[in-house]
């Protein structure tokens, strides 16, 4: 309960930072292209020295390990999630089946899950977070193109190694290893720009769910459905699944809370690459975005 208490505040916290994103894309103090440039500082400045700064913590052999035991909870959570994504959308249309394949699988664990992970656990949350985000950003510059495009795209993967996120958690995973500590001139202000990512994250997902037209979103049932497996049914298998797993209650609970986090933005950028319903895929969404203020709360109460 306690849990639940503490995530509903972080959600409402989260929401007052999405409404200012709305509010500022409402009176034209932001536009589309400004929101593509905050997006960007976001993905490659705020959230990379985020996850970089969770890793400067003195060694551990229990860290390790909970780092280790992250890993393999990521891909197995990955894997239960593929399972249940394919039976979800075997019917569709292929264009359709992708862009719901994509939104199912791949939260937006960046953009809400690191901040709620912050915020209710400090760096450690972020430090076990750090492995669900690896693992969903390889799985969705590889699976997630493929499944997009059709077929195989060789240079996404190289994309994959050098991206900001992956770079960050490397450099991280070394420093952390090896013991290397930086200085305080240098970790102050990195810790500064680190809290920069909750609030530009926020807003940038406000941002987003201002430019969607939510009248005609709410008319769409097979939304409602699709967000109900996305936000209820895909955490709850892995409560289920866990609860039989002998590991750490706080690593399982990251786990659940970065799958019960909404679908990401992403998918709508692959959508439009790749020539699929880019409107749906931004309905897919804003809709799972907005439940989600009732949902996480509720998953991690079951926690």
């Amino acid at each position: 309960m306690e849990l639940a208490a503490i995530t509903l505040y972080k959600t409402l916290v989260m929401v007052i930072l999405a409404l200012t994103g709305i509010f500022c894309y409402r009176t034209g103090i932001v536009d589309e292209e400004v929101n593509k440039k905050l997006s960007e500082l976001v993905l490659t400045l705020f959230t990379p020295v985020l996850l970089f700064t969770s890793f400067q913590k003195e060694f551990s052999d229990e860290l390790l390990s909970g780092l280790a035991v992250s890993v393999v909870l990521s891909l197995v959570s990955f894997a239960v999630i593929w399972m249940i994504c394919k039976c979800v959308v075997y019917r569709q249309n292929q264009d359709y089946a992708a862009v719901e394949h994509i939104a199912l699988m791949y939260s937006n664990c960046g953009f809400i899950g690191i901040p709620m992970a912050q915020g209710i656990w400090g760096t450690d949350g972020v430090f076990y977070m750090t492995a669900y985000v690896a693992a969903a950003n390889f799985l969705l510059w590889s699976h997630g193109i493929i499944v997009m495009s059709g077929k195989r795209d060789i240079n996404s993967l190289k994309n994959v190694f050098t991206s900001p996120t992956i770079l960050s958690i490397v450099l991280g995973i070394i420093c952390f290893l090896m013991k290397i500590r930086m200085p305080s001139i240098i970790k102050e202000p990195m810790d500064m720009i680190a809290n920069m990512n909750t609030p530009m994250a926020m807003m940038v997902a406000g941002i987003n769910i201002a430019q969607a037209d939510l009248r005609h979103t709410f008319k769409k049932r097979r939304i409602y459905w699709l967000s109900f497996v996305k936000l209820l049914v895909l955490p709850a298998a892995l409560i289920g699944l866990f609860y039989l797993v002998p590991v750490e209650k706080d690593i399982k609970t990251v786990m659940v809370l970065a799958t019960a986090c909404p679908a990401g933005v992403t998918g709508s950028l692959f959508a439009l690459r790749y020539g699929k319903d880019a409107v749906y895929a931004s309905e897919l969404f804003a809709m799972s975005t907005i439940i989600s203020i009732v949902t996480v709360p509720f998953m991690m109460l079951f926690c």
